[in-house]
Order: C-alpha cells, then structure tokens, then sequence
C-alpha cells in the first residue's frame, strides 16, 4: 500500500477511536418519569390483565428494580427524588402538602435540575410538582426548571383542572388553558414531543422530568380506554385500568419522539412512581399488604425500571438490591457527570454500579417514615424491617374488587364547613332510608347542588364507618418485626422472637429521628389567603413568605 497509504489508514483509525471515545463520555439525555398512586399489581409485567405494552418492553429490556422503596404519600416521595434528602429532615414527613398550606421543598436542599443545570443539561418539567407554591421562589422554574407546563397541588380534574374551587394549571409562571375537553395525559405527552423535537437541534443533554397525574384520582379517562376493560365488571377499576394503559399509549408516544430524533442511542429512562396504590380506592398491591398512606409494604414498595438502549452493561433481568427514593439524586448526577460524594447533604447514595452493570447494592438500610403526628416510624436494615407505632389506616391484603367500589371517589382537597356538615347531617337524618329522594329533589327543587353535597356526605359517612371498623380490627403491639425475604407480605410479627434485634433497629430510628427539623416559614394550619376566590378563582403564589 506505501507507507503514506498506510498512515492514511492509521490516522482514520485513531480519529474514529477518540471521537468514539468523546462520544461516550457524553453526558446522556435523562427522561425520568414519575407515576402517580400506581399499585405494585397494576403493571403488565406483575398483572396481565393490565395492558402496559411501552411500559413492558422497557421493563423487560432494561433492570427491574425490585426492591425499590419510596414514601407513604406524594409530597415526601417528590422531595427525596428531586433533593436525595430524607422528608423528615426538612419538614415534609407524614402528610401530602394541601393548597391551603404554606409549606415547601426547603431552598437549603439544592436539587436535581439546579446540579443538572450546572452541567450544561436543558432542565424541564410536565406535570404534578406538589412540593409548594405558596411563595413564587418555591415553584419548578425558581427551583432549576428551564420550563414547566402543569398544576402545583396534589390532584384535580383532568379536563377542567380544578380542585378545592380553583383552577390550577401553569405554563412556566403564567396560568394556561389547553384545549377543552383534552386529557390531562394526553396534554402532557405532547408538551414532551413539542421539547424533544425541539432539542433535537441543541448539542447540550436534556433532562425531562415527566410527572404524570395518573392514576390518582379522580377517576377519569377517554371512554376509548375504558372499552379496552370491558371485562371488568367493577366500573372504578375498569375506569383505572383504563388510565394506567393511557399512560403507557402517552409513555409510547413520548418514546417515539426519541426514536424519530435520534436519541435513543444516548438516552436513560427512570420509571417509578411516588407511593403504592390507594387501595382503599381501587388501585392494586396484592399480594403486599396495605396500600399508600401506609407503611406497609403496599404503601412504599415502588414498580420501577431503568432502560436504555446502549448504557446498560447488563439487560433484560430483576435486581433485588435495596434502593431508596433518596438515591436517585446521587445516581442521577452520577450519571450526567457530577460528584455526589461532593454533595454531604445527600441521604440517598450513588446506585449506579447497581444499574448499569448489576452490581451488589450499595444500601444496607433506609428509613420509611418517622412521623411524630401519628406517630409512626420504620426502618428497613437488611432483610427486616421494624415498625414503630401506628402503620395506618388501611392494613389489610387487598384483592382486585369485584363489584363496585362501596365508597365514592371524591376530591381529597375538598373540605365542607362546619355549618355546611350540619346542615347535611339534618338532611340525613330527615331521609336517611328513602332510596331515590336524592334524584327527585335533584329534578324537582333549586337546592339541586346542597342535594347532591348532602349525598356525597352520606357516602362519605358510610365510609367513614367502614374505614373505622377496619382499623378498630387491627390493634398492633407497639414493635412490629418482618423478615422480608422469608415474608414479603408481612404476616408474621417476629418482633418477640428477636428482643435484641429489635432494640438494635429500634436505636437506630432513634438516630435518625434526633435529625428531624421543622423548616422555618412552614405551617400545617389552613391559612385563609390562599383561597382562591382572593385571586381570580386559580390557586396563585404570593400568600407567604
């Protein structure tokens, strides 16, 4: 060939190396996808009967966590996937954030998409935030989002977007309206084509924080989904089923974006969702024992998978390893280039050995909750897992339900005042047994809407009795000890067979309950400014400081 043609070769070799080698250490695009309220049981991949293709086929193709664990509720799960910081230690522990509450994501825990941001990612949101908004500097795009289009409370109608008797949906900072009559899902799904597309022609990494609203109630979805569910014979449950296979038609819709504009080769997906589902309602985690809101396994024990297509050393396998909600933070800004050992607020840890190439997980332990409301609190060290207290209110196994479910769906924001509760309770003791006043008074007389609130009160109540009757069932000595890997639906309290455990694991609580804060500026109480008739009807910033 001749020594020049020789060295033509070599030098075309060497270049293809380095900008291979580039070509790896780029940092890669992250879609990161939180559920919300999806049961263990409400997968494809843990229930056939539920039609989860895109979800599927991810999950397959990529690592299923197994062993995955988040919080009891919304708002503590979200503060530890966006700051790696454990609820209890800035003031988030217990309870979901209500409208009316001024109370936040602490500005001392910096988070995700503010780290990302510094490493050159386009940093954007779509969806449920619900860690505060009573301040506009406690909302996404003051907290390291480039933009964001969705609600800041904790649930709403998914055509109107209402809840508590305001309007809340946002575009970055400015009240928007989608089309009427569109689905909140299929909203979402395009705002995240519309910025894949967009970036295609940017060079940096994105991050797209893609948090859905389903499958929290209320239950709604396009009756197309429904159909899909005929089989059904529970109209609740077929209605929910129904919105978790709208989420994986908008999860596909999303994916296919990626394909169309070339990401895939340098793309990472993390699904999870933010609590068990509500089973008291009609989401599903059998055969775990509870459901959100609860410290059972039901309540904190998360679907969840990571996928790619190329970044993955091992595929197509379930890691049984512990991972906390708390150790995305670290994982995340591991893999776009950053150094979470740098950052010592962190509680969560670096898993990304774990995901990529199946390696042992890096976590012994974790805390589940430490909340001095209920109390309750547990911890997980090992294969056992000790509760302290009160695990909740709902501690049964619970089944897919036949029939319709007895107690109504209602919006958990949504209070009555006292004179409204009397005024109901007199109602229900003037008709309590005549079936069918409710529709002739809805028709016939002006008071049609104080009609239908006073049903709903008397559903509720009835409610109410069966939710008390189920707790009074369950009385629970003060330690409750499972060994998890020989009981994964925690039916047999060990705790008196294993004293010193016990007080070992019970110690450590107590360590890590000596680092519980109240966060200055946050209140429980309802504080009236935020009312939504004091600003246009919508749920706004600008009642705290």
């Amino acid at each position: 060939m001749g020594d020049i043609g020789t060295f033509g070769v070599v030098l075309i070799g060497l270049c293809f190396l380095v900008s291979s080698a580039e070509g790896a250490k780029r940092p890669p695009h992250i879609l990161y996808i939180v559920a919300d309220d999806l049961g263990w049981n409400d997968v494809g991949w843990h229930n056939p009967d539920i039609k989860t293709p895109n979800l599927d086929r991810m999950a397959g193709g990529g690592v299923i966590l197994n062993s995955s664990y988040v919080h009891p509720i919304c708002t503590p799960s979200r503060n530890s996937f966006l700051t790696g910081v454990y609820p209890f230690r800035v003031g988030l522990s217990g309870t979901a954030i209500t409208p009316h509450q001024a109370r936040f994501m602490s500005l001392k825990t910096p988070t995700l998409p503010e780290k990302l941001k510094k490493l050159g990612y386009s940093t954007h949101m779509i969806g449920k935030w619900h860690l505060g908004f009573c301040n506009e500097r406690y909302t996404p795009t003051r907290r390291g989002f480039d933009s964001f289009l969705g609600f800041y409370t904790g649930t709403q109608d998914y055509y109107k977007h209402t809840t508590a008797k305001g309007y809340d949906f946002r575009f970055n900072q400015t009240v928007f309206y989608p089309p009427k009559k569109q689905y909140s899902t299929k909203t979402y799904a395009k705002r995240a084509v519309d910025i894949i597309t967009e970036h295609k022609r940017k060079k940096n990494p994105l991050f797209l924080y893609l948090a859905f609203q389903s499958v929290h109630t209320p239950l709604q979805v396009p009756k197309k989904y429904e159909k899909q569910y005929n089989n059904i014979k529970n109209k609740d449950r077929r209605v929910y089923s129904g919105m978790v296979t709208a989420m994986d038609d908008a999860i596909g819709a999303v994916m296919a974006a990626f394909r169309k504009h070339k990401f895939m080769g340098n793309l990472i997906v993390v699904f999870t969702t933010d609590n068990g589902g509500a089973a008291h309602i009609v989401g599903n985690n059998f055969p775990l024992r509870g459901s959100k809101t609860t410290v059972w396994e039901g309540g904190t024990r998360a679907v969840s998978f990571v996928y790619s297509k190329n970044l993955l050393k091992k595929t197509g396998y379930t890691h049984d390893g512990l991972f906390h909600a708390t150790d995305w933070f670290p994982t995340i800004l591991a893999v776009a280039g950053g150094k979470p050992k740098q950052e010592k607020q962190l509680d969560g840890v670096n898993q990304w050995p774990m995901i990529r190439s199946g390696k042992p997980s890096r976590r012994t332990e974790f805390v589940y909750e430490i909340d001095k409301s209920r109390p309750v609190s547990a911890i997980r060290m090992g294969k056992y897992k000790l509760i302290v207290g009160n695990p909740g209110d709902y501690n049964n196994w619970y089944r897919i339900a036949k029939s319709n479910s007895f107690c109504p769906i209602y919006d958990e924001n949504e209070t009555d005042s006292d004179e409204d509760i009397f005024i109901y309770e007199s109602l229900n003791n003037i008709v309590r047994n005549a079936k069918g006043y409710v529709k002739w008074l809805s028709s016939k007389l002006p008071g049609y809407r104080m009609v239908r609130k006073w049903h709903r009160y008397r559903q509720l109540e009835r409610c109410r009795k069966l939710k008390k009757r189920d707790k009074a069932k369950w009385r629970f000595p003060r330690y409750l000890l499972y060994d998890l890997e020989a009981d994964p639906s925690e039916r047999k309290n060990i705790a008196g067979y294993k004293p010193v455990l016990v007080r070992k694991m019970k110690a450590r609580l107590e360590h890590y309950q000596k680092k519980t804060k109240h966060v200055a500026g946050q209140s429980k109480r309802k504080v009236a400014a935020a009312d939504p008739k004091h600003h246009h009807g919508v749920w706004t910033p600008g009642w705290c400081t």
